[in-house]
């Protein structure tokens, strides 16, 4: 699968305005209401137009290995999703930066579907998405330290397992799935 910095470098070739954490959370937010991802619409979304066709055929191929390799992360009863976002060893401004974006695009991806209207009648589904647009707008104080490290670290496991809750919710709903992680 493609890691953050291979998944930014396609599409900045792929000439999208999206960045990695953006283009996985809506391709994710979409996993989570649809059966089948249309990659019409995450193309569509995402952009994508360079002027060399066999750069755009590539690179779609690998946006489509993406979203597959994620499907099977979210079905996985070992809890192996995680959202795409940049390395520790990035500047935490960045990550947090990023946790931001996936959220949006998670939020964008969610939104696209009827089904995600059912989903928001149960409390603990709406909270969430509310919980996820908070996160759109965070950011880090002048100084980060240790703290804002494991606040950090919370806010992604949160909405790791977050992303796993909405996507077992609606799977419930949907036939083509075999089964979700908290039935």
């Amino acid at each position: 699968m493609l890691d953050y910095r291979e998944l930014n470098n396609l599409l900045e070739n792929l000439q999208s305005d999206a960045d990695a954490a953006d283009c996985h959370g809506f391709i994710c937010g979409q996993i989570c209401v649809t059966e089948f991802p249309l990659p019409e619409i995450w193309k569509e979304y995402l952009d994508v137009e360079p002027d060399d066709k066999q750069s755009i055929t590539e690179g779609l191929q690998d946006l489509q290995a993406l979203v597959a390799e994620t499907m099977k992360s979210f079905e996985s009863p070992d809890f192996d999703f995680y959202p795409m976002l940049p390395d520790d060893d990035t500047p935490i401004d960045e990550r947090i930066c990023a946790l931001g974006e996936w959220c949006h695009g998670f939020l964008n991806g969610f939104a696209i579907s009827q089904e995600a209207n059912s989903c928001l009648e149960d409390d603990d589904s709406r909270e969430l998405i509310e919980n996820f647009t908070r996160i759109c707008h965070i950011g880090v104080g002048e100084e980060p330290d240790q703290n804002d490290e494991k606040a950090l670290f919370e806010l992604v496991e949160y909405v790791r397992l977050g992303a796993i809750f909405m996507y077992d919710q609606l799977s419930m709903n949907m036939p083509g799935r075999a089964h979700g992680v908290y039935h």
